[in-house]
């Protein structure tokens, strides 16, 4: 597959500062849906603007935050934005979703990280994965770019000090993990396509009351 984005490293490293803030918040806990929005140039590198959501609907959380990143259109060149959600496959599940993609916006990447709310002990399970929506397909990465997307995705991470510091601690060692990617491989690599839609209608936001 061809490349989706003209400089997919900004687009990444942006999902892992988001991801690396909202893991930030909840472990404190509090939850703001945020949207990050970078603008990156040879003089003045880049530089980071965030719009937080302090009240928003429990659906169309993703588009009302794409429509808020189409109204500073011109003043940014890569988007990111973050919240929890729940699968439509396992409403138990909350996950932490990252929606992700360049000026102007089209095409996008997601960004799911299975996680522990902070009620039961806040942490992160297995790595993020990650899907894509290409001219309105939903389609999953291709497996020789996973681990230069995962290292772009840690750089971000890493931007963010003490998120960071704090990444290992967070992680859970998950049993589920291999079987889970093991079930993954028997369906072509299409788990995302399947379950994780790109379409934010079908992804149901968690409100503030649910996060506790």
């Amino acid at each position: 597959m061809k490349n989706i984005f003209a400089k997919p490293e900004n687009v990444l490293t942006l999902c892992g500062l988001a991801l690396a803030d909202m893991a930030l918040l909840l472990s404190v806990p509090q939850y703001v849906p945020t949207l990050h929005l970078a603008k990156t140039s040879f003089w003045n590198g880049t530089k980071i603007n965030q719009v937080r959501f302090g009240s928003y609907p429990d659906v169309g959380l993703a588009e009302l935050a794409r429509a808020e990143a189409a109204r500073h259109a011109g003043t940014w060149d890569a988007w990111a934005f973050a919240c929890i959600a729940l699968q439509p496959n396992d409403k138990e599940k909350p996950v932490l979703l990252v929606d992700a993609g360049e000026a102007p916006v089209a095409n996008s990447v997601r960004i799911i990280q299975e996680l522990r709310l902070p009620n039961d002990g806040f942490g992160l399970y297995g790595r993020p994965r990650f899907s894509l929506n290409v001219d309105g397909q939903a389609l999953p990465l291709d497996e020789v770019e996973t681990p230069r997307w995962h290292a772009f995705l840690h750089k971000g991470i890493s931007k963010l000090k003490a998120a960071a510091d704090n990444w290992e601690r967070w992680s859970i060692p998950s049993s589920d993990e291999t079987a889970l990617l093991t079930r993954d491989d028997a369906k072509g690599r299409i788990w995302f396509t399947a379950h994780i839609s790109t379409d934010a209608a079908q992804v149901r936001f968690l409100s503030k009351a649910q996060i506790v």
